[in-house]
């Protein structure tokens, strides 16, 4: 499976959910996780904080220039599963991923302001879609069930025809606190895994 967790808004929990996710994948089959954000403290440092990373089937590689399709392609059919950390605010490295990609996984959180900038994320994996196939769905993460945010965003999401995950990931505190660990219960993103691996058999 080849997973790019992205989004062009920052603060969305990108990293978080690429790396629980490529711990979760990894567990089937040797995993890469490319750190392509080059202007923050991504999945590179996050897996050399964690002590116990499982540096054998999960690596984790740096590749957040504009070669990153031409470096990476070569290397894909050497690994089960493929997750991109793609940072934000950058275009291009997003649609590089996703050329490389069966799936976009947009992490987002359930407020107005960063819902704002999907129509261009899902721009980018139409022209993806156009050229090999590509599912693109949000991932509404930090929500809070006692608000009623997570309602409003999936009926604004369906309005404007963008695509979201059953699964959501909550507001808890493990996934504050999970920068630097390699948890083998991913919590939320059991789910979320899961969802993936059901939409792969319907392909």
């Amino acid at each position: 499976m080849r997973i790019t967790s992205g989004n062009l808004k920052g603060g969305t929990a990108k990293t978080t959910t690429a790396v629980h996710l490529a711990l979760g994948l990894a567990r089937s089959g040797r995993t890469l996780l490319v750190d392509a954000d080059p202007g923050q403290d991504g999945a590179v440092s996050w897996s050399q904080e964690a002590e116990d990373w499982p540096a054998e089937r999960c690596i984790v590689i740096a590749a957040a220039d504009r070669n990153l399709a031409r470096q990476i392609r070569p290397m894909l059919d050497d690994y089960e599963h493929v997750v991109f950390d793609v940072g934000p605010k950058n275009p291009n490295l997003l649609q590089q991923a996703l050329s490389l990609s069966e799936h976009l996984v947009v992490p987002v959180r359930p407020t107005g302001h960063d819902l704002a900038e999907l129509g261009k994320v899902f721009d980018l994996a139409a022209d993806a879609d156009a050229l090999s196939p590509l599912t693109a769905e949000l991932l509404l993460v930090d929500v809070d069930r006692r608000w009623a945010s997570e309602r409003e965003a999936r009926a604004w999401a369906d309005s404007e025809n963008f695509p979201t995950m059953r699964s959501q990931v909550r507001h808890l505190i493990r996934f504050a606190y999970a920068r630097g660990t390699a948890p083998d219960e991913l919590g939320d993103y059991e789910d979320v895994l899961a969802e993936l691996y059901e939409g792969d058999k319907n392909r």
